[in-house]
């Protein structure tokens, strides 16, 4: 792709796929995806797509088109960014139960009608009512990167526990709730949660921080936003992280730096892992042989 920006596509819509039609989709990504030089990966299951994909401006169109009549949407919106590298290795299409896992197949995506909020509402409501209440529904290594100031974190490993943290939380019901999450698919699933829950004034962010950025870069969003890929996370201009990589054992942003005491390398390693034996390493690697060597000495005792 030369020294031209890459293009770079974030999306998800909640449809209705028949189980034998799945691998016919998937094959036909997979086609196109190969003939155009696109890489990514496609969440695709019978409730649909979840998406982040990258390649050259002429392809992404091309693949727009494509999904838009693949969900039968003519108007489906697309999150997008730019990057000098391709953010991924290579194109998959990852075939799950859910597009979005909360275990919990009763929810149903698409049931809160009337609670999306634009980026413009979104901000002239945080702006006007200090009563508000705004909860972050990603994961706690996401929040720690950047969130709404403000924002309750609710430190959960994975969504799936979202629910329970909600039934746990004492959260006010006489408040609006603002929710919000990356892209906005968190949301989708949250948002009825909640409401069924019995909570009644709860609305989220249309097209989540993503879309509040595009058109909020000095609002109210503080740091920057975790993306699933290798930019690690996307400043306030949607530009790739310059603060984050990703941690060599974990996958988590890290911002530590250390020298390997295996190999010397320069690394930058994530708080949690530095904190485990054998993970001052710049990789699984290292931090297997470190780990190795680290037990010598125990075993040599043992056997005196």
């Amino acid at each position: 792709m030369g020294s031209h920006p890459v293009s770079i596509a974030a999306f998800y819509k909640f449809a209705d796929f028949s189980p034998e039609d799945l691998p016919k989709i998937r094959e036909g990504l997979e086609a196109f995806a190969s003939e155009r030089g696109i890489r990514g990966l496609v969440v695709l299951g019978r409730e649909g797509l979840n998406a982040t994909v990258a390649g050259s401006a002429e392809a992404i169109v091309e693949l727009k088109s494509l999904v838009r009549g693949l969900v039968s949407d003519p108007a489906l919106e697309f999150k997008d960014s730019f990057s000098e590298k391709v953010p991924f290795a290579r194109f998959k299409v990852d075939v799950r139960e859910e597009i979005i896992t909360t275990k919990d197949l009763s929810i149903q995506p698409g049931s809160s009608a009337g609670t999306h909020l634009s980026p413009r509402e979104w901000h002239e409501l945080i702006a006007s009512d200090p009563d508000v209440v705004l909860v972050d529904t990603r994961n706690d290594y996401e929040v720690e990167v950047g969130t709404f100031e403000g924002a309750i974190n609710p430190g959960i490993k994975k969504f799936s526990d979202f629910g329970r943290w909600v039934e746990e939380s004492g959260l006010p019901r006489d408040k609006k709730l603002l929710m919000f999450c990356t892209g906005g698919i968190r949301c989708e699933k949250a948002v009825p949660e909640v409401q069924r829950l019995g909570y009644g004034n709860v609305y989220q962010l249309q097209g989540g921080i993503l879309r509040y950025l595009e058109e909020y870069p000095e609002g109210f969003y503080r740091g920057e936003c975790f993306v699933f890929d290798h930019r690690v996370a996307v400043d306030s201009g949607l530009q790739p992280s310059k603060l984050y990589k990703l941690c060599p054992h974990c996958g988590n942003p890290a911002q530590e730096q250390v020298s390997c005491c295996n190999c010397g390398a320069a690394a930058v390693v994530c708080k949690r892992c530095l904190e485990q034996p054998g993970r001052k390493t710049c990789s699984k690697n290292c931090a297997y042989h470190a780990r190795r060597v680290a037990a010598r000495p125990r075993q040599n005792a043992a056997r005196a």
